[in-house]
C-alpha cells in the first residue's frame, strides 16, 4: 500500500512538472502579441506615377567598339571628342594601360611636391590613409580601392622625399614615359567621336532616347498617356555613341488618377526623385496639372533644373513626387486602436499593456507618424522607443501579457 501511494504521488509530482513545462513552452512559442519598436521617423505624403521626361536633346553618331573619354553626364564644350572608334581589340587595351599610366605619373608628380609639409604630418597622413584602406578592405568597399590605394602611395612617397631616402622620382617617370610611348603606338589613330555644340554628354550604354516631342506629349489627354505608357511606347535605346543634352531644365509629363490629382492642389513646388533609376531628390515646378472627368485620370507636367548623369539618362520612368515632410515617431498602422472615440495604440510596460493615446501627424497604409517627445497624461503619450504592440488578441489597459 505505501509503495502504491509514492508510486502515484511520483506520477502525479510528474504529470504536474510536465504541464508546467507545457505551458511554458506554449507560451514561448504561441505569444499573443507581438511589439515592434517606436523609432524616429522622416516621412513624405507622396505620390508614386508613371511618366517621360523631357530634355533638349539630340544623338551623337558613331558606331563600332567605343572607348569614352569623358564620364556619362559631363558638360562638354562644341567640338570637345567625346569618345573614339576603334577597328581593333587591341587599341581598347592599349587606351586603358594609358589611363593607368596617366593616373600613375600624376601621383609621382604630386608625390614630388612636399613644400611646407613636416615629417610628423605625414606620418599622421599615412598612417590615417593607412586606416582608410583597411577600413574599405573590411567594409568590402572594392570601387574605393584604387582611390584609396593611392592616397597611401602618395603619403609614402611624399615621405621617402622629405626623409631624404629618395632624391626624387625621375627614374620612375621615364620608364613610365617609354611604357605610354609603346602604348601610343599600339592604339594609333581611332576615329575620333566629337560633338557639334555644347551640352552635357550622356554615353549611350546608359541612355534612353524619347521619341515623343514635347509638343506631342502636350496633345495626348491622360488616358493617352496611360495607354503609351503601358505599351513601353516612345522609348528606344540610343543609337551612336550616346546623347547630348543641350539646356539643364527639363520637364516630367505624369499620369495619376483624378483623386490623387488633388494633391497639386494650391501646391507649386515639389520634391521628385526616381526609385531604382535617379535616386536623388530634386526639387520641381508643378507647371500644369488637367483633369479628365471622364477617363477618372489626371495629366499632370513638372519642370526641373537640376541635372545628374542618372536623370538624363531617362526617357520614361516611375517618379515619386513628395509633397510634404514630416519628422516624428514611428508606429505600425497595425498597432492603432479606437477606445471609447480616442486613437492611441498598446504599449508593453514590463508584462503589461497599457493603452497609450496618440496625435497623428502623418499616416499611409503602414505607418502611423506621432510628434517627439511624447508624456503620459498628455494628448500624444508614446514615446521614444516605446514597444508598440503590434498583434495580439482582447487587449485592454491594464492586460497582464
Amino acid at each position: 500500500m505505501k509503495a502504491s501511494v509514492i508510486k502515484y504521488g511520483l506520477f502525479a509530482a510528474l504529470g504536474l512538472a510536465a504541464a508546467y513545462l507545457a505551458v511554458q513552452i506554449f507560451t514561448v512559442l504561441d505569444r499573443p502579441y507581438r511589439t515592434e519598436t517606436a523609432i524616429l521617423y522622416d516621412m513624405s505624403d507622396s505620390l508614386s506615377c508613371g511618366g517621360y521626361l523631357v530634355f533638349e536633346q539630340a544623338e551623337v553618331p558613331g558606331e563600332g567598339q567605343m572607348g569614352y573619354l569623358v564620364a556619362s553626364g559631363e558638360r562638354v564644350a562644341a567640338g570637345t571628342q567625346v569618345a573614339e572608334i576603334y577597328s581593333d581589340p587591341s587599341q581598347a587595351r592599349a587606351r586603358t594601360a594609358l589611363t593607368e599610366l596617366d593616373a600613375q605619373l600624376e601621383l609621382l608628380r604630386r608625390s614630388e611636391n612636399t613644400a611646407g609639409t613636416d615629417v610628423d604630418v605625414l606620418l599622421n597622413q599615412r598612417q590615417s590613409a593607412l586606416y582608410d584602406l583597411l577600413d574599405s578592405l573590411d567594409r568590402q568597399d572594392y570601387g574605393q580601392l584604387t582611390t584609396k590605394s593611392n592616397n597611401y602611395l602618395l603619403t609614402l612617397n611624399r615621405l621617402q622625399i622629405t626623409t631624404g631616402a629618395v632624391k626624387d622620382f625621375s627614374g620612375a617617370k621615364e620608364l613610365i614615359a617609354q611604357e605610354q610611348a609603346a602604348q601610343q603606338a599600339n592604339l594609333g589613330s581611332p576615329a575620333p567621336v566629337t560633338v557639334s555644340t555644347g551640352g552635357y554628354f550622356v554615353t549611350a550604354d546608359t541612355a534612353q532616347m524619347l521619341t515623343y516631342s514635347k509638343e506631342e506629349l502636350d496633345g495626348m489627354s491622360a488616358l493617352e498617356m496611360t495607354d503609351a505608357l503601358l505599351n513601353g511606347s516612345g522609348v528606344r535605346a540610343v543609337s551612336g555613341a550616346g546623347k547630348l543634352v543641350t539646356d539643364y531644365k527639363w520637364y516630367f509629363y505624369g499620369v495619376c488618377t483624378a483623386d490623387e490629382s488633388k494633391k497639386f492642389e494650391n501646391v507649386t513646388s515639389v520634391d521628385i526623385s526616381f526609385p531604382g533609376a535617379a535616386e536623388k531628390v530634386l526639387p520641381a515646378t508643378v507647371e500644369s496639372v488637367k483633369v479628365e472627368e471622364d477617363s477618372g485620370l489626371a495629366k499632370f507636367v513638372l519642370s526641373c533644373e537640376y541635372v545628374g548623369a542618372d536623370v538624363m539618362s531617362l526617357a520614361s520612368a516611375t517618379a515619386r513626387i513628395d509633397f510634404q515632410s514630416f519628422k516624428g515617431v514611428r508606429v505600425s498602422a497595425k498597432a492603432l486602436n479606437i477606445v471609447d472615440g480616442v486613437k492611441g495604440v498598446y504599449v508593453k510596460y514590463g508584462n503589461l499593456a497599457r493603452f497609450r493615446k496618440i496625435t497623428v501627424l502623418y499616416q499611409d497604409d503602414q505607418y502611423i507618424l506621432v510628434p517627439e517627445g511624447g508624456k503620459v497624461g498628455t494628448d500624444n503619450e508614446v514615446r521614444l522607443f516605446d514597444e508598440v504592440i503590434v498583434e495580439g488578441t482582447d487587449l485592454y489597459d491594464g492586460k497582464i501579457l
